[in-house]
């Protein structure tokens, strides 16, 4: 058979077309339990340091250790400017990420649907709030070995080792979890919220059939981090009551995994059948397999119980990221371009930026302090988390405090458990606790 140049050409180019495995989407939200660490005159919740690096750092080197090379990323509109002159200028990673805006408020489902058009291939879901040292080849692998309908990340929650900041926001979020596994399959059968709930707890029939033996776990938390075959983004189009992934689209599919009627009645069986299934054409050889053994949904759980995992997405878990993250980080403790008095303490689980400045018989202990701060004599610092641009004169006690970019607290000042806005003056001897400091803003 003879071949015209043109069309070896053709075979060459496309023997040379790199397959993408996953894509990855990157959730940055607004982070309403931030507040007001996520204020305007503040940065966007993927922004907000550990250890001096951007959330969205910690979570683009772990996409990067994927080797996943198609990276999405959606953000609000409130913080369309700061993000993408990060991805743009500050950003040093080997990744070429794509920034998505969607409009205030809307659900992560709501969100992926927004980009419906640009998913292609199966996708990972991941918050820009995680951070865990789980290396990303154990995760993947799992969802390979079963090629599932989803694969969820639950993790047992590390022990805290004090709040941090006010508090405020952290009511909402002790809430009972339910989630069910059968540990034989590391299959996810059961998920439900204690508010949920309409009275107590029960299981359906229908799902005691299929699963008679059911670990019922309530430590557990949703990482937030998934992936997902590519027919369910068509699933989240069709169905505008979708809008959270976490509390509409999850329970929707673990639900249909023993619930037959429910399957046929969202259609959800016909979108399965539509996909091609990679891993059913390699398989058809083996000897092993047989065609009903696919069910149309099946979800995968991956239980991480034996290394550090967490999200930022209120003050005291932000504080408790940023605790780990500066006792691990293995940068300089003091930056080569900081001035430190020789009379100053600074505690080797502590870290102090770029060009920042501290004068003498300074304290600096459990803390965080960002670029080009400016701290007087007699200073006391301690659990702290001081962010970039920020004042602090003579004889100040900060103990548990969060203080954003800008921000000035005046001499003789003492404040516990607090957090500062962006921009904000304590005024002089200052005695605050459990307290948001911020500027009043008239939104009418």
């Amino acid at each position: 058979m003879l071949l015209f140049e043109s069309d070896k050409k053709q075979m060459k180019q496309k023997l040379h077309v790199r397959y993408t495995e996953f894509q990855a989407i990157v959730l940055c939200g607004y982070g309403n339990r931030l507040y007001p660490l996520t204020e305007d005159n503040n940065i966007p919740k993927a922004l907000l340091p550990l250890a001096n690096k951007p959330m969205l750092h910690y979570v683009l080197d772990w996409l990067e250790r994927a080797g996943i090379t198609d990276v999405i990323i959606i953000s609000e509109s409130s913080g369309e400017h700061k993000i993408g002159h990060y991805i743009k200028v500050v950003y040093e990673g080997k990744l070429k990420p794509i920034l998505e805006v969607v409009k205030e408020d809307v659900g992560t489902a709501d969100a992926l649907r927004t980009i419906k058009d640009k998913i292609k291939n199966d996708f990972v879901v991941i918050s820009c709030d995680l951070i865990l040292d789980l290396p990303p080849h154990q995760f993947l692998d799992l969802h390979r070995t079963r090629d599932p309908t989803f694969t969820a990340l639950y993790y047992e929650p590390n022990k805290s080792e004090g709040s941090g900041g006010s508090g405020n926001n952290y009511k909402d979020d002790k809430s009972k979890q339910f989630v069910g596994v059968d540990i034989n399959q590391s299959r996810l059968i059961y998920v439900a919220s204690e508010v949920d709930l309409d009275q107590e707890f029960s299981l359906r029939m229908s799902l005691l059939w299929k699963f008679p033996r059911v670990n019922i776990h309530t430590t557990l938390q949703d990482s937030h981090l998934y992936i997902f075959k590519r027919w369910v983004i068509d699933l989240i189009a069709q169905k505008k009551a979708i809008s959270s992934v976490r509390e509409h689209l999850v329970p929707l599919l673990v639900k249909c995994q023993y619930q037959k009627n429910l399957l046929e009645k969202e259609g959800i069986d016909k979108l399965a059948k539509l996909q091609e299934n990679h891993q059913k054409i390699a398989l058809e050889y083996s000897a092993t397999w047989d065609e009903k053994d696919k069910e149309p949904v099946y979800c995968q759980v991956y239980i991480y119980n034996t290394g550090f995992c967490g999200r930022g997405n209120t003050v005291p878990k932000y504080c408790d990221l940023n605790r780990h993250m500066t006792k691990v980080s293995t940068e300089s403790r003091v930056s080569p371009s900081a001035e430190v008095n020789a009379k100053t303490q600074v505690g080797s689980d502590s870290l102090v930026g770029n060009d920042t400045k501290i004068d003498e018989r300074t304290s600096i202990k459990r803390a965080t302090i960002g670029s080009h701060c400016i701290i007087g004599k007699n200073v006391k610092i301690s659990n702290s988390i001081l962010m970039d641009d920020i004042i602090i004169e003579d004889n100040v006690r900060l103990d548990g405090c969060v203080v954003c970019n800008n921000a000035k607290i005046m001499e003789k000042s003492v404040l516990k458990d607090c957090e500062v806005g962006g921009g904000y003056v304590v005024v002089a001897e200052t005695q605050a606790k459990n307290e948001q400091l911020v500027e009043f803003r008239d939104l009418s």
